[in-house]
């Protein structure tokens, strides 16, 4: 047992507890399968976890979304679940805190931890006289781990990102003079891959490049395999490039500078190193920032590659509500019908994530993923939830829809309306100029909160363009730093019902942020939705909505008629007329 082994080498290297998170020295959330540890230790499979051990004892956290199947995933390896979010249950740095004996060593690597992760812990064993040590256990252990990713890069052209690298350097060097910093150092793949317009294929479904950077007031440099960007050398006259694996040898070449880092972002041994001998500015990623504002370009191209994805959505929708009336069809089989209408687009590259493709009492697993080994059948009744989206050249899709595949029961149609209630409002809602994220996931909320129910995860999240599903800073939800929101921003709007052993609802779609008007009081902005696809009329008791919130409903499916229509076949534009007809109460 990998546990066992484990424990081996802590003991033969006089370590008491060792941490794995799921991360890699760049902070991704999705990662290459050569950074999977946690998951080669557990054998859990979700994004997102942390796992501890000690001699006598292994746990693994994991959030919400992964409580039903972390507890499968994880059966007879040895580890016990914690469930992160649930009251009295403590988190890891916290359950370290509360074990660990005075003048014990904790191992962790400290590639894998953001100099923030690193400092939550060390804050809370300081006064016991732990020893933090950095020391990776799980190389030796990984005999059949897989290779880096080894595919070559390619230029994301300024028709698409709407800004050249050189323009988008020189406004960080900007930024970076106005704070008196010299340079900075980044590491996210996703920032890296938005300042110099690469793309690459070194995690599955988020094209980046798996490479740090550094800006000076005179120079950049990009470390990176060097066979991964031969065949774009040409185009980044801009940049220097090193080999990937002299990064953190160069970093000690740096004295007595005044350095930008982002310390949510950075790993510990690269702020270690450098904060040695340099005075450390810190603050978000300064492209961060940046990104997070979608250029009039970005936009224009994302509005359209979401019509297209939109009905691509939609004829696989046709598809499968015909096809189950012959027979059952499972998960997976049918997701891979949903990969093929988004391919037929000259501009797709892959999808954006793993397609959450899942019928009845699956989908109240968050993360569920069907395999071809592994899937329900789908037949005609009851609920099936498809969250997917597309990499394009022109833009990155999110959108779930949760399909009613016929008869529904009145708990499940009372939960999808209240799950809608909570969308439409969100959709709906005006908010002033400076509002900060936060504040808007409780607005969701709402609807759902007066049945006494809840989500145990967050509303929304940010959107890459052509990088990941998931950026930030902006995000709704309750368990992170607020940020305000800003016109040209993104984010999801995605509430949802989940209940254990019946089903799962979430539906989803992408708004960007506007101005609405300007009063004597202040400056108001609302929400654009750009994501087009039905509801599902059969599925709402329009007797629970409001005026308004059919008003909107309406409103809103009048548009993906509009939208969709040039884009889909006669027999399907029948079908789209029925379902984004006019509802009351």
């Amino acid at each position: 047992m990998i546990l066992d082994k484990l424990r081996k080498k802590m003991n033969d290297e006089n370590i008491d507890l060792y941490i794995v998170p799921t991360n890699d020295p760049h902070g991704s959330e999705y990662l290459p399968d050569y950074f999977k540890e946690r998951e080669f230790v557990t054998g859990f499979t979700g994004s997102q976890g942390v796992a501890v051990i000690t001699q006598d004892e292994a746990y693994l956290w994991a959030d919400g979304r992964y409580y039903i199947q972390a507890e499968k995933q994880i059966k007879n390896t040895g580890f016990k679940l914690q469930k992160q979010g649930l009251a009295g249950v403590l988190n890891y740095s916290e359950w370290i805190n509360e074990n660990i004996s005075n003048n014990q060593t904790i191992g962790l690597n400290a590639e894998y931890f953001s100099e923030s992760q690193y400092n939550n812990i060390y804050s809370k064993v300081k006064n016991k006289g732990v020893k933090i040590v950095d020391v990776d256990l799980i190389d030796e252990l990984w005999k059949d781990r897989n290779p880096l990713p080894s595919k070559e890069a390619f230029i994301l052209d300024t028709k698409y990102a709407g800004k050249s690298r050189e323009e988008k350097i020189k406004e960080i060097r900007s930024i970076l003079e106005k704070i008196n910093a010299d340079m900075t150092v980044i590491s996210s793949l996703v920032d890296i891959a938005w300042i110099l317009n690469i793309r690459a294929d070194d995690i599955e479904d988020t094209p980046v490049l798996i490479s740090f950077l550094i800006i000076e007031k005179d120079k950049v440099i990009l470390f990176a395999d060097p066979k991964k960007i031969e065949n774009i050398k040409n185009e980044l006259t801009c940049v220097d490039t090193r080999d990937y694996h002299e990064f953190y040898s160069y970093l000690d070449s740096y004295k007595n500078n005044n350095i930008y880092l982002d310390k949510d972002s950075i790993n510990h041994r690269i702020y270690s190193s450098l904060e040695k001998d340099n005075k450390i500015i810190e603050g978000i990623n300064i492209s961060t920032k940046l990104k997070a504002v979608k250029n009039d370009i970005e936009i224009e191209n994302l509005e359209d590659t979401y019509i297209k994805d939109g009905a691509s959505l939609y004829k696989y929708i046709c598809w499968l509500k015909e096809k189950v009336k012959e027979s059952p069809i499972g998960e997976y089989d049918a997701q891979l019908k949903l990969d093929e209408f988004r391919s037929k687009d000259d501009l797709y590259l892959s999808n954006s994530f793993g397609t959450i493709s899942a019928y009845g009492s699956n989908a109240a697993m968050m993360h569920y993923s069907a395999s071809k080994d592994s899937q329900a059948k789908i037949y005609d009744k009851g609920f099936y939830l498809v969250d997917s989206g597309g990499q394009y050249y022109s833009g990155t899709t999110d959108i779930t829809r949760t399909i009613a595949m016929g008869s529904l029961t009145d708990e499940e149609i009372k939960d999808y309306t209240t799950t809608l209630k909570c969308h439409l409002n969100l959709m709906d809602c005006v908010f002033l100029k400076g509002t900060k994220d936060i504040a808007l996931d409780g607005i969701a909320r709402y609807a759902m909160w007066q049945e006494h129910m809840d989500y145990k995860c967050g509303t929304g999240h940010g959107i890459g363009f052509v990088l990941s599903v998931h950026e930030g800073p902006q995000s709704l939800t309750l368990s992170k730093t607020p940020i305000p929101m800003e016109i040209g921003m993104i984010v999801s709007n995605e509430p949802g019902v989940y209940k254990e052993g019946k089903h799962g609802i979430r539906i989803e779609n992408i708004m960007r942020v506007t101005e609405d008007k300007e009063t004597i009081d202040s400056v108001f902005y609302k929400f654009k939705t750009i994501s087009y696809c039905p509801f599902e009329i059969e599925a709402i008791d329009t007797k629970l909505l409001s005026d308004r919130q059919i008003e909107v409903l309406n409103k809103y499916h009048e548009e993906v008629y509009n939208k969709l229509s040039p884009h889909l076949e006669k027999n399907e534009l029948e079908k789209l007329k029925h379902d984004t007809r006019k509802v009351t109460r």
